[in-house]
């Protein structure tokens, strides 16, 4: 790999290549050994960096292919591609305290409205969790494993925190979403206990319950509200703005924020065909 023949380089890397994702491990110690030798960790790095990538698309392909396309693994799937060492242990293990936390604060004679106050609670006084205010955002505010850390993202980023921690508990809190930029992220709590003929909001609501804005600390928004907001700022009153989203409608979302912060970031837009071609799978 630091031959002095530019060809003879070049027939390592395909070769290498060739390998597959297997030969990662070997990559990495040969990276580490390799310090003293500039061309050669160049080399290697070259090559490392597009098997990671290898491994996240084609991760990301048996997830599109699976029955369940769990949103953790989703998430963290992505987040590896700007974290390759991040392992599922670590990444689960964030969310564990705050799932604690929030279950702790839990009990069966709950509304849905006190359950939601008591994720609330954890969520944005007990953690702190805060919405940033700035644009652009760079990635950091927007892969998960990196918010769960310094507690700032976008609503994307902390609605996906959210409505996991939601999930996990069984408490029926989903991510809405749409490729229409200018419509917010929020979450919608389903109607699990049929308390929908009692509120009666007055308009056909889908099934949800309530809304609830991650970038308001978790206001509750009734769906009239909600409609009569999308109205006012003239964006499309069909039903995908207003029911659960499917997580693949979520996960490519949440790559389109990554790309967008990516192509803000100077010292990050190498990284755009990459996420390009994550992008084409949807």
């Amino acid at each position: 790999m630091d031959d002095s023949d530019p060809m003879v380089v070049e027939h390592a890397k395909n070769k290498l290549l060739e390998y597959g994702v297997e030969i990662i491990p070997e990559l990495e110690v040969m990276e580490e050994d390799c310090f003293s030798r500039p061309s050669q960790i160049e080399n290697v790095s070259e090559v490392l960096s597009c098997l990671r990538f290898h491994r996240v698309k084609n991760a990301l392909q048996d997830w599109l292919a699976s029955d369940d396309k769990s949103l953790m693994q989703a998430v963290y799937t992505i987040c590896t591609y700007q974290f390759p060492d991040l392992k599922i242990e670590e990444f689960t293990s964030k969310f564990r305290d705050l799932r604690h936390q929030c279950w702790m604060e839990m009990n069966s004679r709950q509304t849905s409205f006190e359950k939601v106050d008591a994720l609330n609670k954890v969520f944005f006084d007990v953690f702190d969790f805060i919405r940033v205010e700035k644009v652009p955002y760079s990635p950091f505010e927007i892969y998960v494993n990196s918010v769960l850390d310094t507690r700032e993202g976008t609503d994307l980023s902390l609605g996906l925190i959210y409505s996991m921690v939601a999930q996990s508990l069984d408490i029926p809190i989903y991510g809405v979403t749409t490729m229409n930029n200018r419509a917010p992220f929020v979450l919608a709590y389903l109607d699990k206990d049929n308390l929908l003929s009692i509120l009666d909001w007055g308009i056909d609501n889908n099934g949800v319950l309530f809304y609830i804005g991650v970038g308001t600390k978790g206001l509750i928004i009734d769906p009239q509200q909600l409609k009569e907001a999308y109205l006012s700022e003239g964006l499309p009153q069909n039903r995908a703005q207003f029911e659960p989203s499917p997580n693949t409608v979520i996960i490519k979302k949440y790559l389109l924020d990554i790309k967008r912060s990516y192509s803000n970031q100077p010292q990050f837009r190498y990284k755009l065909r990459d996420i390009e071609e994550l992008l084409e799978l949807f």
